[in-house]
């Protein structure tokens, strides 16, 4: 029982919904395809929860379901990015850092004079993406800095913090 809610917690958490949508993304084999299973996958989860949550308990939270709504149907560009961060040799030095930056953002805690893992779990799913875009040791440095640099941006701009 534990581990199933250990289970509950992390998929409740952004991090894990980032990790899978761009690990589906950038393996799939064209970017129309990275696009429609993208878009398949989110819309498949919010429909099944919301009908879950619906029959369960007998409510439906129109407006959580608009929100979770407008972001699956943004799921096929940024697909779209992700597959070209993967796929592409000229994007491949800026493009990833936008999920990298975005997951590191989900687990560190960044402040003035200290730095901070919030989740680890976030943190090992940004290890993998480090190794999904990886091509060579300099475009890896180059994309650890403006991933960081990226996330410091989020948590300075982001009116949500997750």
């Amino acid at each position: 029982m534990v581990f199933l809610s250990y289970l509950g917690d992390l998929f409740t958490r952004l991090g894990v919904w980032i990790f899978l949508a761009t690990f589906l993304a950038a393996y799939s084999h064209t970017q129309m395809k990275a696009a429609v299973h993208t878009f398949l996958f989110f819309i498949g989860m919010l429909i099944s929860y919301y009908l879950y949550t619906l029959y369960l308990y007998g409510v439906f939270p129109t407006g959580y379901f608009m929100f979770w709504g407008s972001i699956a149907l943004l799921s096929p560009l940024l697909a779209v990015i992700v597959w070209r961060a993967k796929n592409s040799r000229t994007f491949s030095l800026i493009l990833p850092a936008l999920p990298l930056g975005l997951m590191l953002s989900l687990s560190l805690g960044a402040g003035l004079f200290y730095l901070d893992i919030h989740y680890i779990e976030e943190f090992f799913m940004f290890i993998v993406l480090c190794a999904i875009f990886y091509r060579n040791p300099k475009q890896l440095a180059i994309l650890m800095i403006s991933s960081f640099v990226f996330a410091l941006f989020i948590d300075a701009v982001s009116p949500f913090h997750f």
